[in-house]
């Protein structure tokens, strides 16, 4: 593939052909090219699921600048139904990589995911997701919490949790929930949120509660997909609602956890 750029730099009329090729010489290989990503298990259910695509060439580098937006093609199909609700993004990182988004508007037995490009399968393409494979929307908890955070592959201790909350080595729950919303609960943006039999019960306080509608919907899309346990906490939206001379020193700014239970 080439270009053709006329210059000022030569004599009127010549032509300069600049050749255009892959990145650094290199040929793109769909035997080579890696795929892999949560978004290709059935089990892992997201508002919307995603896989990681990286370009590599035929000597097995991998691409570090990209090898163009449209260089792969994605297809997902319900090989059960007559028609899949399914929308698609391809995300170029710019990088050799890329990330595939899909958001399923429906529940289906199974899916088939089809990566290509110039018409020829990558890795190990085409992928069979064997079902159900529900949708963000499908209210079906699994029963089963510590099965379901494996199946996540979620860490079980999570560092930067642990050094934020070591400055409180003792948490009255009883005392703070009663202090909170008299010190903050008046012109602040603050929310006691309850979840009781993986249903999720919020009391507000304060002027500005706007923004919780971005908490409601990660527990609500949480209460969807695991039961949760019976747990309460306070949380303050907008880190500039307090005033820095308003925030005690024993207190987290963001979220402060009151029971677990």
């Amino acid at each position: 593939m080439f270009s053709l750029w006329p210059t000022c730099c030569l004599p009127w009329g010549t032509i300069l052909l600049v050749l255009w090729g892959p990145a650094g010489g290199s040929q793109l290989s769909p035997e080579n090219t890696l795929v892999w990503g949560p978004g290709l298990r059935a089990d892992v259910v997201l508002p919307a699921r995603y896989f990681y695509v990286q370009a590599v060439d035929t000597e097995g580098k991998r691409f570090t600048v990209s090898p163009g937006e449209n260089a792969f093609q994605v297809k997902i199909t319900a090989p059960d139904e007559q028609f899949t609700r399914v929308g698609v993004q391809i995300l170029d990182r710019k990088d050799g990589s890329f990330i595939v988004r899909y958001r399923m508007y429906a529940s289906y037995k199974s899916l088939k995911i089809e990566v290509q490009t110039k018409d020829k399968h990558i890795a190990k393409s085409p992928y069979t997701l064997k079902g159900p494979v529900y949708h963000e929307n499908c209210d079906c908890p699994q029963e089963d919490s510590t099965a379901w955070l494996e199946e996540m592959s979620c860490p079980q201790v999570i560092p930067q949790i642990q050094r934020d909350l070591s400055q409180f080595p003792v948490v009255d729950p009883d005392q703070i929930a009663k202090e909170i919303p008299q010190r903050f609960g008046q012109r602040q943006s603050l929310c006691h949120y309850t979840i009781k039999d993986n249903k999720v019960y919020i009391k507000t306080h304060g002027e500005h509660v706007g923004f919780r509608i971005f908490m409601d919907a990660i527990l609500l899309s949480l209460t969807r997909k695991v039961k949760m346990p019976d747990v309460e906490f306070f949380c303050q939206f907008g880190r500039l609602a307090f005033g820095e001379e308003e925030i005690p020193s024993g207190y987290p700014s963001h979220i402060f956890l009151v029971r677990i239970h």
